[in-house]
């Protein structure tokens, strides 16, 4: 399976229009950058200020919350000097570019440190942000996004020198306001023209054959994982090759078209380039399992009615792909349910929402759709593949009902799993109430 699998995937490779290249956390690790690790080179990087905040690692500094501006711009001058301004093609980088060659690509990647474009690579969009960016800490919508490169630069050179101080913090142009890193958060401005720019390639080529090759996403990452594997659920012609060492997520609706290694991205390079087999674990393409025949999808639609009470699909909406509306009210929640693929949830109108989420791995968590942050409502939020859900309207408008929208791959087979009440009962004992009024009577 090894062979055939480094053999289709140089196939694919050459015979793609374009090339999407997705990447997260486990690309940076790769390279050497890892957020999370507690190491020799966290105190090598941030030096005094570890022992000082008792910093556990770089996205802890990143996000931990100084009590001066001056010490919160050492953390983030010292990390992203480091890794950012003195960042060097790594052969991972090298290796992406010889699969890119000549043909058209996009980079969409969650990781903030900026390695793409540092590597001249021009067609990114970072749905996370930029470290090397600055928004407006007053007016982060009206006040545009700064580079700061080279300020960072000037801070760093002043903190090793002693001499930094409160005059050098960035401030806005427009209003004298302090400025925040561009990255996930309140003060996060998404930048528009990748945005734009990603939008039109993904129009382009979602229709032609369309590779996505993605790179240490694993599965609880749903952020770009999920709506990529969407992307290739939409076409038959499109592929898919995903590589996260002993984590591989693929769903049913795309198996014929994926290859999975479970290997490092080294390895999986070295066989995507060459098209013979170099040990890496690999799985797939296999076949999908059988979509339910017209008995099963009659049963499944009586089915439906149970879970979403009142929805409705919008077919026409975009090629491979189609949005429900779920509307719900007092009397009609949506019983606990899941789904093969995962969804990705988005608030519409009328009333908050609360959807109640029981995790594979015992967890129990539950989130508010709406508009109100004050009440912690979020806009949207995805339920990975396995995560039973039930959705209720939090009747706190007046509306009487809310209306939800998710989006499904076409060519998915639809089916929803029901969990068995008694295990459930087993497993989240405090949770009795919501289950007893939420599972299937």
């Amino acid at each position: 399976m090894t062979n055939k699998a480094a053999q289709l995937s140089n196939q694919w490779i050459r015979e793609a229009d374009a090339i999407l290249v997705t990447a997260s956390n486990g690309f940076s690790i790769s390279e050497g950058l890892n957020l999370f690790a507690n190491d020799k080179k966290l105190r090598e990087v941030l030096g005094d200020l570890v022992d000082k905040y008792h910093l556990s690692n770089l996205l802890r500094a990143l996000g931990y919350p100084y009590p001066n501006q001056l010490d919160q711009w050492r953390a983030f001058a010292r990390i992203i000097e480091y890794y950012g301004n003195n960042y060097e093609e790594s052969r991972y980088m090298k290796d992406i570019k010889k699969i890119i060659g000549n043909k058209p690509y996009f980079i969409w990647t969650s990781n903030v440190d900026a390695h793409f474009t540092l590597a001249g690579l021009k067609n990114v969009f970072e749905i996370e942000g930029d470290w090397l960016e600055g928004v407006c800490s007053s007016h982060p919508d009206k006040h545009g996004i700064y580079q700061l490169g080279e300020k960072i630069h000037d801070i760093y050179l002043k903190d090793q020198a002693r001499t930094l101080t409160e005059a050098d913090i960035p401030t806005c142009d427009k209003c004298g306001a302090p400025l925040d890193l561009n990255l996930a958060g309140e003060n996060f401005e998404i930048n528009q023209k990748q945005v734009h720019n990603f939008e039109k390639f993904i129009t382009n080529y979602q229709d032609k054959k369309l590779l996505v090759v993605e790179l240490g996403i694993g599965p609880r990452n749903q952020m770009i994982k999920a709506p990529s594997m969407q992307l290739v659920a939409s076409n038959p012609k499109n592929r898919y090759i995903t590589i996260n060492k002993g984590e591989l997520l693929i769903s049913n609706a795309i198996k014929e078209q994926s290859i999975g290694y479970s290997s490092t991205i080294d390895d999986a390079f070295k066989e995507f380039l060459t098209g013979k087999s170099y040990g890496a674990t690999t799985h797939g393409p296999t076949p999908k399992t059988p979509a339910p025949s017209k008995k099963e999808m009659e049963k499944q639609e009586a089915t439906l009615q149970k879970f979403y009470p009142n929805y409705m699909a919008d077919k026409a909406f975009r090629p491979g792909s189609f949005p429900l509306y779920l509307t719900i009210d007092k009397k009609h929640p949506s019983y606990l349910h899941t789904v093969e693929y995962g969804q990705s949830w988005m608030y519409s109108m009328g009333d908050a929402a609360i959807v109640h989420c029981f995790t594979s791995d015992g967890q129990y968590y539950k989130v508010r759709l709406g508009l109100d942050k004050k009440k912690k409502e979020v806009h949207g939020f995805y339920a990975e593949a396995g995560t039973f859900i039930a959705i209720e309207s939090a009747n706190d408008t007046g509306a009487g009902f809310s209306q939800l929208n998710t989006d499904i791959p076409t060519n998915s087979s639809g089916e929803i799993l029901i969990p068995r009440k008694d295990k459930l009962l087993q497993l989240f004992p405090d949770q009795r109430e919501i289950i007893e009024r939420l599972t299937e009577e």
